[in-house]
Protein backbone atom coordinates (compact mmCIF):
# COMPACT_ATOMS: atom_id res chain seq x y z
CA UNK A 1 0.00 0.00 0.00
CA UNK A 2 1.32 3.57 -0.75
CA UNK A 3 1.07 6.57 1.54
CA UNK A 4 -0.64 9.17 -0.68
CA UNK A 5 0.48 12.74 -0.36
CA UNK A 6 1.73 15.67 -3.19
CA UNK A 7 2.93 18.99 -2.76
CA UNK A 8 1.61 21.53 -5.24
CA UNK A 9 4.56 22.15 -7.68
CA UNK A 10 6.36 18.93 -6.84
CA UNK A 11 6.00 15.13 -7.51
CA UNK A 12 4.14 12.81 -5.55
CA UNK A 13 1.63 10.60 -5.35
CA UNK A 14 -1.59 11.19 -7.59
CA UNK A 15 -4.50 11.60 -5.47
CA UNK A 16 -6.39 9.95 -7.84
CA UNK A 17 -4.61 7.23 -9.42
CA UNK A 18 -2.50 6.59 -6.02
CA UNK A 19 0.95 6.33 -8.41
CA UNK A 20 4.08 8.41 -7.43
CA UNK A 21 4.06 10.84 -11.30
CA UNK A 22 4.54 14.12 -11.54
CA UNK A 23 1.45 16.75 -12.52
CA UNK A 24 1.22 19.39 -14.92
CA UNK A 25 0.61 22.44 -13.16
CA UNK A 26 -1.96 25.48 -14.25
CA UNK A 27 -0.40 28.36 -12.25
CA UNK A 28 -3.61 30.07 -13.50
CA UNK A 29 -7.22 29.14 -13.39
CA UNK A 30 -9.52 31.54 -15.45
CA UNK A 31 -13.00 31.53 -15.05
CA UNK A 32 -15.69 33.07 -17.55
CA UNK A 33 -18.29 35.70 -16.79
CA UNK A 34 -20.15 38.34 -17.88
CA UNK A 35 -18.97 41.92 -18.09
CA UNK A 36 -21.88 43.85 -16.53
CA UNK A 37 -21.43 47.04 -18.73
CA UNK A 38 -20.77 45.62 -21.76
CA UNK A 39 -22.38 42.51 -21.67
CA UNK A 40 -19.76 40.58 -22.96
CA UNK A 41 -17.66 37.50 -21.93
CA UNK A 42 -14.62 38.09 -19.63
CA UNK A 43 -12.02 35.75 -18.47
CA UNK A 44 -10.79 36.35 -15.23
CA UNK A 45 -8.72 34.72 -12.60
CA UNK A 46 -10.62 32.63 -9.84
CA UNK A 47 -9.31 34.77 -6.94
CA UNK A 48 -10.92 35.51 -4.01
CA UNK A 49 -10.42 37.92 -0.75
CA UNK A 50 -9.35 34.01 0.91
CA UNK A 51 -7.04 33.10 -2.16
CA UNK A 52 -7.13 32.21 -5.55
CA UNK A 53 -7.87 28.40 -7.18
CA UNK A 54 -5.42 26.66 -8.87
CA UNK A 55 -5.36 22.88 -10.64
CA UNK A 56 -2.63 20.51 -11.38
CA UNK A 57 -3.34 17.33 -14.01
CA UNK A 58 -1.91 13.60 -13.34
CA UNK A 59 0.13 13.30 -16.65
CA UNK A 60 -0.18 9.27 -16.17
CA UNK A 61 -1.67 8.26 -19.40
CA UNK A 62 -4.02 5.60 -17.13
CA UNK A 63 -5.21 8.44 -15.17
CA UNK A 64 -4.92 12.50 -16.36
CA UNK A 65 -7.17 13.27 -13.15
CA UNK A 66 -7.42 17.07 -12.38
CA UNK A 67 -6.61 18.27 -9.07
CA UNK A 68 -8.02 21.49 -7.16
CA UNK A 69 -5.85 23.23 -5.13
CA UNK A 70 -6.51 26.64 -2.78
CA UNK A 71 -3.53 29.23 -2.45
CA UNK A 72 -4.91 30.91 0.77
CA UNK A 73 -3.43 33.73 2.04
CA UNK A 74 -1.97 33.79 5.98
CA UNK A 75 -5.23 35.13 7.14
CA UNK A 76 -7.43 32.38 5.68
CA UNK A 77 -8.98 29.53 7.89
CA UNK A 78 -6.58 26.68 6.40
CA UNK A 79 -3.39 28.76 6.50
CA UNK A 80 -1.05 30.75 4.13
CA UNK A 81 -0.18 27.90 1.78
CA UNK A 82 -1.56 25.81 -1.47
CA UNK A 83 -3.64 23.16 -0.29
CA UNK A 84 -5.37 20.18 -1.78
CA UNK A 85 -9.10 20.63 -2.23
CA UNK A 86 -10.28 17.61 -4.22
CA UNK A 87 -9.79 15.06 -4.15
CA UNK A 88 -10.31 14.90 -0.65
CA UNK A 89 -6.62 14.52 0.85
CA UNK A 90 -6.02 10.79 1.49
CA UNK A 91 -3.43 8.29 3.20
CA UNK A 92 -4.22 4.62 1.89
CA UNK A 93 -4.66 3.21 -1.34
CA UNK A 94 -7.23 0.16 -1.18
CA UNK A 95 -6.02 -3.62 -1.72
CA UNK A 96 -6.94 -4.16 -5.74
CA UNK A 97 -9.10 -7.17 -5.09
CA UNK A 98 -10.18 -8.94 -2.11
CA UNK A 99 -12.45 -6.51 -0.95
CA UNK A 100 -16.45 -6.88 -1.87
CA UNK A 101 -17.79 -3.26 -3.21
CA UNK A 102 -19.50 -2.31 0.06
CA UNK A 103 -16.57 -2.80 2.45
CA UNK A 104 -14.40 -1.13 -0.49
CA UNK A 105 -16.61 1.73 0.38
CA UNK A 106 -16.33 2.19 3.70
CA UNK A 107 -12.23 1.66 3.33
CA UNK A 108 -12.81 4.81 1.17
CA UNK A 109 -14.63 6.81 3.44
CA UNK A 110 -12.25 6.04 6.44
CA UNK A 111 -8.97 7.02 4.59
CA UNK A 112 -11.53 10.28 3.04
CA UNK A 113 -12.28 11.59 6.52
CA UNK A 114 -8.82 10.68 8.33
CA UNK A 115 -7.61 14.25 8.27
CA UNK A 116 -10.72 15.80 8.86
CA UNK A 117 -11.95 13.58 11.75
CA UNK A 118 -8.99 10.94 12.80
CA UNK A 119 -11.80 9.36 15.63
CA UNK A 120 -14.60 8.87 12.64
CA UNK A 121 -11.50 7.27 10.69
CA UNK A 122 -10.87 4.60 13.92
CA UNK A 123 -14.55 3.73 14.12
CA UNK A 124 -14.88 3.31 10.50
CA UNK A 125 -12.04 0.91 10.58
CA UNK A 126 -13.43 -0.97 13.24
CA UNK A 127 -16.66 -1.37 10.90
CA UNK A 128 -14.66 -2.66 7.79
CA UNK A 129 -12.66 -5.25 10.00
CA UNK A 130 -15.81 -6.72 11.82
CA UNK A 131 -17.49 -6.86 8.54
CA UNK A 132 -14.54 -8.06 6.47
CA UNK A 133 -13.88 -11.36 9.00
CA UNK A 134 -17.61 -12.44 9.51
CA UNK A 135 -17.55 -12.27 5.39
CA UNK A 136 -14.48 -14.33 5.36
CA UNK A 137 -15.70 -16.57 8.44
CA UNK A 138 -19.17 -17.09 6.20
CA UNK A 139 -17.31 -18.24 3.25
CA UNK A 140 -15.48 -20.92 4.89
CA UNK A 141 -18.37 -22.12 6.81
CA UNK A 142 -18.56 -20.86 10.29
CA UNK A 143 -21.33 -19.53 11.71
CA UNK A 144 -20.76 -15.93 13.04
CA UNK A 145 -24.06 -14.69 14.32
CA UNK A 146 -23.95 -12.83 17.90
CA UNK A 147 -20.38 -12.50 17.90
CA UNK A 148 -18.42 -10.13 19.39
CA UNK A 149 -15.44 -8.43 17.08
CA UNK A 150 -13.24 -10.43 19.37
CA UNK A 151 -14.69 -13.82 19.33
CA UNK A 152 -14.31 -12.83 15.43
CA UNK A 153 -10.70 -12.16 15.18
CA UNK A 154 -9.90 -15.13 17.59
CA UNK A 155 -12.07 -17.24 14.76
CA UNK A 156 -10.15 -15.73 12.13
CA UNK A 157 -6.42 -16.38 13.70
CA UNK A 158 -7.65 -20.02 14.30
CA UNK A 159 -9.53 -21.27 11.03
CA UNK A 160 -8.69 -18.55 8.56
CA UNK A 161 -4.63 -19.26 8.70
CA UNK A 162 -3.75 -15.52 10.28
CA UNK A 163 -0.68 -14.68 11.64
CA UNK A 164 -0.32 -14.39 15.19
CA UNK A 165 1.38 -11.31 14.57
CA UNK A 166 -1.49 -10.13 12.96
CA UNK A 167 -3.91 -10.65 15.72
CA UNK A 168 -2.21 -7.94 17.75
CA UNK A 169 -2.64 -5.24 15.19
CA UNK A 170 -6.57 -6.66 14.78
CA UNK A 171 -7.43 -6.33 18.30
CA UNK A 172 -5.71 -2.78 18.06
CA UNK A 173 -8.40 -1.84 15.44
CA UNK A 174 -10.65 -3.32 17.50
CA UNK A 175 -9.86 -1.03 20.90
CA UNK A 176 -9.08 1.76 18.65
CA UNK A 177 -12.79 2.12 17.31
CA UNK A 178 -14.06 1.10 20.66
CA UNK A 179 -12.58 3.71 21.93
CA UNK A 180 -13.51 5.88 19.21
CA UNK A 181 -17.00 5.55 20.05
CA UNK A 182 -17.28 4.71 23.60
CA UNK A 183 -14.43 7.02 24.88
CA UNK A 184 -14.33 9.82 22.56
CA UNK A 185 -11.98 12.01 25.15
CA UNK A 186 -9.25 9.00 25.73
CA UNK A 187 -7.04 9.75 23.22
CA UNK A 188 -6.04 12.83 21.34
CA UNK A 189 -7.02 13.21 17.94
CA UNK A 190 -2.97 13.72 17.12
CA UNK A 191 -2.67 10.24 18.59
CA UNK A 192 -5.35 9.00 16.26
CA UNK A 193 -4.06 10.31 13.43
CA UNK A 194 -0.43 8.44 14.46
CA UNK A 195 -2.08 5.30 14.76
CA UNK A 196 -4.33 5.27 11.63
CA UNK A 197 -1.94 4.06 9.24
CA UNK A 198 -0.71 0.81 11.31
CA UNK A 199 -4.60 0.16 11.58
CA UNK A 200 -5.04 0.88 7.81
CA UNK A 201 -1.76 -1.73 7.52
CA UNK A 202 -3.73 -4.40 9.96
CA UNK A 203 -6.91 -4.68 7.31
CA UNK A 204 -4.33 -4.59 4.21
CA UNK A 205 -2.19 -7.49 6.16
CA UNK A 206 -6.01 -9.67 6.61
CA UNK A 207 -6.58 -9.01 3.09
CA UNK A 208 -3.17 -10.31 2.03
CA UNK A 209 -2.93 -13.54 4.46
CA UNK A 210 -6.70 -14.62 3.61
CA UNK A 211 -6.65 -13.46 -0.02
CA UNK A 212 -3.96 -13.42 -1.58
CA UNK A 213 -1.98 -15.95 -0.02
CA UNK A 214 -4.64 -18.58 -0.89
CA UNK A 215 -4.81 -17.28 -4.30
CA UNK A 216 -1.40 -17.42 -4.74
CA UNK A 217 -1.01 -20.84 -3.28
CA UNK A 218 -3.55 -21.92 -5.14
CA UNK A 219 -1.98 -20.90 -8.43
CA UNK A 220 0.49 -22.97 -7.50
CA UNK A 221 -1.21 -26.10 -6.85
CA UNK A 222 -2.73 -25.45 -10.35
CA UNK A 223 0.67 -24.97 -12.05
CA UNK A 224 2.09 -28.10 -10.18
CA UNK A 225 -0.77 -30.62 -10.95
CA UNK A 226 -0.78 -29.44 -15.42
Amino acid sequence: MTALGIEWGKAGVCPSCGVVTEHTWFWNVLGQTQDRATGNAVSVNLLGQQGVLKVSRCVSTACESLAVWFAAREDSPLGAGVHLVYPSPSSRVPPEEGLTDKELDIYEEAAAVEHASPRAACALVRVLLEAVLKRMLEEDGFGVNGKNLWELIDLGVENLGLSRPLKTGLTAIRMRGNSAVHDPYGLTDETRADELEWLFTAVDDLIDDVHYKRSRWANMSDEASS
